[in-house]
């Protein structure tokens, strides 16, 4: 069976989406079968892994909703006249690296998420089948494509539709940006958390029988990921090494405390497998790669995948091909976690 990572930060703009497509194509090279699931209202995950007509067939005439994405999915759910259905899977990579798509109307879904909430606590069975239509949904795709990770993109926020798509996901992986506004959205990340598996035990323990799974709702944390710094003569520089000298400490209090009192029912808790990390909770570390993202997401491509062109020569090549060092190594830890 796949495992279910969700990447996720309260905080914005630390290049989560960048960093899942980048990690899930060098999985792909590695012999693994990945499915990218975009969460994210936004879509950006979709809109840089898939071409320009694949994304005109996707997406119908403002507002009508897309029925081969995430948002058509659930659909269904949304008007009352049935279950959530399963997107057919674009091929990103052949036979490696696949996508459910994105979709803006996901907005529509998470509005009936705060009430399907409050039914489960109460005990009914639609709120159950509700809240766990992402979990079904990712768990149906990732079986079709036979996939041994499932890489999930959340916007940046702590609401319903995170709520849901975190309590069925395996582990949490969080991208961090060296600065301040990264470590003060921790805590957040960590009560939030703290606070829906509980609240999720309670609905479960007052579950009707139930014909469809729902998740167990036991998360836990891979680690974080420090990006975006920049080098020189081989070590970040002091703007950017202050942050990330902090980090660990802002993590062990901000998300690693707070879930390391549940219990994973395998004996050990939620803060594992950062907690008992070898060394760090830090899963790897990405340098910042200015100009080479933006032109490698127009191409629909990793960044070590790009090849020399009017805008990448020289130096910048050398560059990108050497980002697959980096990937290739997170990668290793990624899988050596889970």
């Amino acid at each position: 069976m796949a495992s279910t990572i969700a990447f996720f930060n309260h905080k914005g703009g630390v290049g989560k989406t960048t960093m899942l497509f980048n990690v899930a194509v060098e999985m792909g090279r590695m012999g693994k079968r990945v499915l990218m699931v975009d969460l994210d209202a936004q879509a950006n995950l979709t809109a840089i892994a898939l071409d320009d007509a694949a994304l005109t067939a996707l997406y119908p005439p403002a507002p009508a909703i897309g029925s081969d994405t995430v948002a058509g999915a659930f659909a269904p759910l949304v008007s009352g006249a049935g279950d959530v259905t399963t997107p057919p899977a674009a091929e990103v990579r052949p036979g490696k690296v696949w996508l459910l798509p994105g979709d803006i109307q996901l907005t529509i879904f998470e509005s009936i998420l705060p009430g399907a909430w409050t039914e489960s606590l109460a005990g009914q069975e639609r709120g159950f089948r509700v809240t766990s239509a992402p979990y079904r949904m990712i768990r149906d795709a990732a079986a079709r494509v036979e996939a041994d990770y499932v890489f999930v993109d959340l916007g940046p926020n702590v609401g319903a539709l995170n709520r849901a798509v975190l309590l069925g996901s395996d582990y949490l992986l969080v991208p961090m940006a060296s600065d301040l506004f990264s470590l003060r959205a921790l805590p957040s990340v960590g009560s939030s958390l703290d606070t829906w598996v509980r609240q999720w035990m309670t609905a479960n323990s007052v579950a009707p029988p139930l014909s469809f799974a729902v998740p167990v709702g036991l998360p836990k944390v891979l680690g974080y990921v420090s990006q975006q710094f920049n080098i020189y003569r081989g070590e970040a520089t002091m703007a950017f090494s202050s942050w990330i000298d902090k980090t660990p400490d802002a993590f062990k209090e901000g998300l690693l405390d707070p879930l390391a009192v549940h219990a994973d029912g395998m004996g050990g808790t939620l803060a594992d497998p950062a907690a008992i990390a070898s060394s760090t909770a830090k899963v790897g570390e990405l340098k910042n790669f200015h100009s080479l993202v933006p032109h490698a997401q127009t191409l629909r491509k990793a960044i070590f995948e790009l090849e020399a062109d009017d805008v990448i020569r020289g130096g910048q090549l050398t560059r990108a091909r050497d980002s697959e060092v980096q990937f290739e190594t997170l990668c290793r830890e990624i899988i050596a976690r889970t």
